[in-house]
């Protein structure tokens, strides 16, 4: 059983793959947790979908 599974956790500022946010969903991500992340504005988005998928 993961740490995190069954929680859930909301990431916000996700900005670029060098993030605090990034590592921090990535781990958070691995360790089982169902991640929702936020954004500031369009130009970032594809880079969020990036990780989402």
């Amino acid at each position: 059983m993961a740490l995190l599974e069954g929680k859930r956790a909301l990431i916000t500022g996700l900005a670029s793959n060098r993030s605090i946010a990034w590592g921090i969903a990535k781990a958070m991500q691995r360790e089982g947790a169902e991640i929702a992340l936020t954004y500031q504005n369009e130009k970032l988005r594809p880079r969020v979908e990036k990780f989402a998928a």
